[in-house]
């Protein structure tokens, strides 16, 4: 029995240079962004999100304007963590807020009011009493589709 051969390659199986680059940078930042967790009291550590170290400036990430105010407090603290273990230097520390995104719900569909059957002979009587022929065959069409409709709802 042969194997059969796979053409298709995920993304993580190519070495290259840029993968690397952005795995090194993944990498890095995971690091920094546990030890500012362990710069920050409990209850604060858990809203550090993320971080992304750019030249030397350091953007920490957060879910709340709430919590970036909180940050704040400890921005001297988490610069001198970072400084005491990390081996680049980092200048500035920005600390951001992450918008929360909202779903869209989906309308509720408004259910379609269907004229009574009253309704619908009267519109059938009508285009029988048509002159112009346009006229006539779009109300016998509109009548046919109420009825039509009048019977599916009722199948329900």
């Amino acid at each position: 029995m042969s194997d059969k051969y796979n053409a298709f390659k995920s993304s993580l199986s190519f070495e290259s240079k840029v993968f690397t680059l952005y795995k090194y940078q993944i990498e890095t930042q995971t690091k920094l962004l546990k030890k500012i967790k362990k710069a920050l009291p409990d209850h604060l550590s858990g809203h550090a999100l993320y971080c992304v170290l750019n030249n030397k400036k350091l953007s920490l990430y957060t879910d709340s304007a709430i919590w970036s105010s909180q940050l704040r407090f400890y921005h001297q603290a988490i610069l001198q963590a970072l400084l005491a273990t990390h081996s680049g230097t980092i200048e500035t520390l920005q600390i951001k807020i992450i918008p929360q995104t909202t779903e869209k719900k989906p309308e509720p569909q408004r259910s379609k009011t269907l004229p009574s059957a009253e309704n619908i002979s009267f519109i059938l009587d009508q285009a029988e009493l048509q002159s112009d022929e346009n006229l006539k065959k779009s109300l016998q069409r509109l009548g046919k589709t109420f009825q039509k409709k009048s019977k599916d709802k009722k199948l329900k």
